[in-house]
């Protein structure tokens, strides 16, 4: 059966004890989800592992669907967190030694609960206005842009955005699909070794040419190191 989708819950949480009861809702949603499955699930489950009755569950969620969206926005902002660390940890690395860190991290996050993210991918498609209300694709491609833009080894441009399209779509295409595919080290490493020479080479209208002056340097110490 189609699902049938009411993108916002029924009640904003205003008091501290209602968002934490909202968050732990959610929480519960996400693992009874990546167990059952969303056609599976149910909000009496969802409800039972989040310690609260199905009463005060339906106050803030009209429907197994809008819990769905919950789980998807926090995934995506689960996303945004790991992305933003990793560049934050590989800043002053070389380009390429970046990228890989980078798509790792994102990797291994997704790979902790693969059967969640196949019902992502399988539910999603036919509904991609709905869930794309959050904003993630607009704000990843900012963050990547962002990342890039500070970057001496790459050139700034027109060019730049583009690529940051051409990235950010070839990296949830192959991430996702490893998820369910990628099972052993070595496959998992030559699928790594395809993505970031794939990113790289969509990269290399705007990589500055070897031999310039690329170096990328940290700031001196502040006096806490």
């Amino acid at each position: 059966m189609p699902l049938q989708l009411d993108p916002q819950p029924r009640r904003q949480p205003k008091q501290l004890r209602s968002r934490m009861m909202v968050e732990t809702t959610v929480e519960a949603a996400r693992q009874i989800f990546a167990e059952h499955g969303f056609e599976a699930a149910t909000t009496n489950q969802i409800a039972d592992r989040a310690g609260i009755s199905i009463g005060s569950l339906y106050q803030y969620f009209p429907n197994k669907d809008s819990l769905i969206l919950a789980v998807h926005k926090k995934h995506h902002e689960e996303v945004l967190a790991v992305v933003k660390g990793a560049m934050d940890r590989c800043q002053f690395m070389p380009l390429k030694d970046a990228i890989r860190q980078i798509i790792v991290a994102n990797l291994d996050m997704h790979m902790k609960t693969p059967r969640l993210h196949a019902e992502f991918d399988a539910w999603i498609p036919a509904r991609s206005k709905l869930v794309d209300q959050d904003g993630f694709q607009s704000e990843m491609a900012q963050i990547v842009l962002n990342f890039l833009s500070q970057r001496p080894d790459v050139q700034q441009g027109d060019q730049l955005k583009p690529a940051v399209v051409v990235i950010m779509n070839m990296v949830r295409s192959v991430l996702h699909a490893a998820v369910g595919s990628v099972s052993d080290g070595e496959s998992r490493e030559k699928m790594l070794d395809h993505l970031c020479a794939g990113i790289y080479g969509s990269l290399n209208t705007v990589v500055q040419p070897v031999g310039q002056d690329v170096s990328v340097t940290a700031p001196a110490s502040d006096g806490f190191g």
